[in-house]
C-alpha cells in the first residue's frame, strides 16, 4: 500500500521537465531469493519501468551490486533501461583495464569458501562478493571476508547476507547522480532496499523522491514494504506523468 505522502511526492516529481528514474534490482525489482541465479524480476514492476521508458523527459535505470552481465541475462536487458553493475563501476560504454587486485580478491575469497561451508562465491569485473546466507558459521564467513577485504585495501561492503570487496572507489550514489547530470535530470526518483543504497538516499535533494524498500533505518524519506509495492509505485508514476 501506498501512504498518501508518497502518493503526493510522486504526482508532484511525475511534473518534472526531465525525470530519471532509478532502482536497485535485487529486493527492490525482485523479491530476495535463496538462489540469486533465480531472483527474476518482478513483471509488473519491469513493464511500469519499460513504459516509464516510453514516456518524454524521462530516463529509466536499474543501479545494482550485480555484474552488468548478470542483470543483462535477468531482466533480458529491456530497451530504454540503462542497466549500470557493480554498484556503478559498469556502464557497459567503458573499457577500463583490469587490475590485477581483482585476481587477488577472488583467490582469497575462494580460500574464505574452502574454509566456510555453505559459502557462495560471485566474482565481478571489479571485485568479487561472499554469499553466506546459507554458511553454517555465517558471522565467522562474514568477519573473515571483511578480514580479507581490509588486508587488501579494497572496498568492503557489507549487504544483506553477503560483504562484497571491490576494487575502486565506485558507489550507487556517484553513479546515480552521474547519470543525472548526463542527461540533465531536473529531479530524480530511486528505489532500493540495501545499506548500499543508503550512498543515494544521502544525496537525493528537497525535489527528489527516495522510497526505502523494507523496515530498515534508512535516509530516505518514503518507505514501502516490498518489490509489489514497488511495482505499484512505478505504475503509479508511469500514470502521473502520462496524464
Amino acid at each position: 500500500m501506498i501512504d498518501r505522502d508518497l502518493s503526493d511526492a510522486l504526482q508532484s516529481v511525475a511534473g518534472a521537465a526531465t525525470l530519471l528514474v532509478a532502482a536497485d534490482y535485487d529486493g527492490t525489482l525482485s523479491p530476495i531469493v535463496d538462489d540469486p541465479d533465480r531472483a527474476l524480476p518482478h513483471e509488473a514492476a519491469l513493464r511500469a519501468l519499460e513504459y516509464l521508458t516510453g514516456l518524454p523527459g524521462v530516463h529509466v535505470a536499474i543501479v545494482s551490486g550485480r555484474s552488468r552481465s548478470a542483470l543483462i541475462h535477468l531482466t533480458g536487458a529491456p530497451d530504454g533501461v540503462r542497466l549500470i553493475g557493480t554498484h556503478g563501476a559498469e556502464w557497459g560504454d567503458d573499457a577500463a583495464e583490469w587490475d590485477p587486485m581483482v585476481d587477488a580478491v577472488i583467490e582469497a575469497l575462494t580460500a574464505v569458501t574452502a574454509r566456510f561451508s555453505g559459502t557462495l562465491l560471485e566474482a565481478k569485473p571489479r571485485g568479487g562478493a561472499l554469499h553466506y546466507r546459507h554458511a553454517a558459521d555465517r558471522p565467522g564467513a562474514a568477519a573473515a571476508a571483511i578480514t580479507v577485504g581490509r588486508s587488501l585495501g579494497t572496498r568492503v561492503i557489507e549487504g544483506k547476507e553477503v560483504v562484497e570487496l571491490l576494487v575502486g572507489d565506485t558507489d550507487k550514489g556517484s553513479a546515480v547522480f552521474r547519470l543525472g547530470d548526463l542527461v540533465g535530470a531536473d529531479a530524480i526518483v530511486f528505489l532500493g532496499d540495501d545499506t548500499t543504497d543508503e550512498d543515494v538516499f544521502a544525496r537525493l535533494g528537497e525535489g527528489d523522491v527516495g522510497v526505502k524498500v523494507g523496515p530498515e533505518e534508512t535516509a530516505a524519506r518514503y518507505r514501502v514494504a516490498d518489490p509489489d509495492t514497488v511495482a505499484e509505485v512505478l505504475r503509479m508514476l508511469a500514470i502521473a506523468r502520462d496524464s
